[in-house]
């Protein structure tokens, strides 16, 4: 994460500021293990808020690279940290949609290849969030044999906030020298703007809008950002936190009227507390760090994008299969897949010394090329809807 991810220092405070948190890759398996509970429907019925913790993480990583990159140089290169983040996440994107694609050439599943060519462009441009959102079709109301690629939205808010905030952390860090003695408090500030706009534009029977948008919620990624500028800031709330989320985590309800209200704030609350404490403390360290979290951890983000359209393969391809038959094999191959991508595809790209004239045309190409896949012609019309189709975890 890092140019100090090599070196390990021998305290935990230095490791937290210097080097990779291993503990913060355990809690990312935490996080996709709770989102796959939910969407593989274990009983967790909150555990969609493993997204919001992806999030919290990212916000925190994203800021704490560009805080370091700022104080090595006053004009850190904006180019070269998004060139970083494209070798990082591009390629595992690009396998997932191409083996959706594939499956849609092979098959061809009834009614299903134009939600999945659409969803594949969204994806590609990173607008997946505002495609479902725009579409004003209900997120949780159609059948979840319907789009295998509808869980990228969380990918596109991301990139969002990754092309947009390191231009105003910049701004904010080169502008506020000695004019902001708190950036944290701005950015606590700022965090609660995007949870109260979620608040007013959640409708009853109508959440894609509060849910789904990249300004709304955008407040767990600055609650990420407070940490880096303000170590230690929650982390006396660490126990109270892990509860906290544990319990939201068991009884969240996306349709209810308390999930905008507190709910969501709430859980990233206690999200960033426990990542403080993780980060800059040795509460829960040893946990976290234990070697099967961290071989998880390390491939969550390929196990977050391959494990729902490993779903709805199996529901499409095997509908006699009971959840108990189901659920044990969609593990296995979710696992595997994001193991065979990692370290196939993620890891070599992640860490190979190609250039950006060199990787980012390739990449253009391969992305060009999948496009193209969605102009082959369609032999089974969509069904019923007007506009595009979108699905949630355990829509029936």
């Amino acid at each position: 994460m890092s140019p100090a991810l090599g070196q390990r220092p021998a305290t935990a405070e230095g490791e937290a500021l210097h080097g990779r948190i291993d503990s913060i890759d355990g809690l990312r398996a935490v996080a996709v293990a709770a989102v796959m509970a939910f969407h593989y429907g274990l009983g967790l019925d909150g555990g969609f808020l493993g997204v919001d913790l992806f999030f919290v993480i990212s916000g925190f990583v994203i800021t704490r690279l560009l805080l370091a990159e700022r104080a090595r140089t006053p004009r850190p290169s904006l180019g070269s940290f998004w060139f970083r983040r494209a070798k990082r996440l591009l390629p595992t994107v690009l396998l997932v949609v191409a083996g959706v694609q594939a499956w849609m050439l092979l098959e061809d599943p009834p009614g299903l290849r134009p939600t999945v060519n659409a969803q594949t462009l969204a994806a590609l441009t990173y607008t997946s969030n505002w495609y479902a959102v725009l579409g004003h079709v209900g997120y949780w109301d159609v059948a979840q044999e319907q789009a295998p690629l509808n869980h990228l939205w969380s990918l596109a808010v991301e990139e969002q906030f990754y092309l947009l905030w390191p231009v105003l952390l910049i701004g904010l860090t080169a502008w506020g020298t000695g004019r902001i003695r708190r950036p944290d408090r701005l950015l606590l500030a700022a965090a609660a703007v995007c949870y109260l706009l979620a608040y007013l534009l959640s409708l009853p029977g109508a959440h894609e809008r509060a849910y789904l948008g990249t300004d709304t919620r955008a407040g767990a990624l600055l609650l990420g950002a407070v940490i880096a500028f303000r170590p230690g800031l929650f982390s006396r709330l660490s126990w109270p936190a892990a509860a906290v989320l544990g319990l939201l985590w068991c009884t969240a309800d996306i349709g209810s009227a308390a999930f905008y209200a507190w709910q969501l704030p709430l859980a990233g609350i206690s999200a960033v507390a426990l990542i403080d404490a993780v980060a800059h403390g040795e509460l829960f360290r040893k946990a976290l760090s234990s070697r099967p979290l961290l071989w998880l951890g390390h491939r969550s983000y390929g196990l977050y994008l391959w494990h729902w359209p490993v779903w709805v393969y199996l529901g499409v391809n095997h509908p006699e299969w009971s959840q108990g038959t189901k659920v044990p094999v969609a593990v296995c191959a979710s696992v595997l897949l994001s193991a065979a991508g990692y370290r196939l595809v993620e890891r070599p790209v992640r860490t190979s010394s190609w250039r950006p004239r060199v990787l980012l045309p390739a990449l253009a190409v391969c992305g060009a090329l999948v496009a193209l896949t969605t102009a082959a012609p369609v032999t089974a019309p969509v069904d019923a809807h007007d506009g595009p189709i979108v699905t949630g975890p355990n829509a029936h």
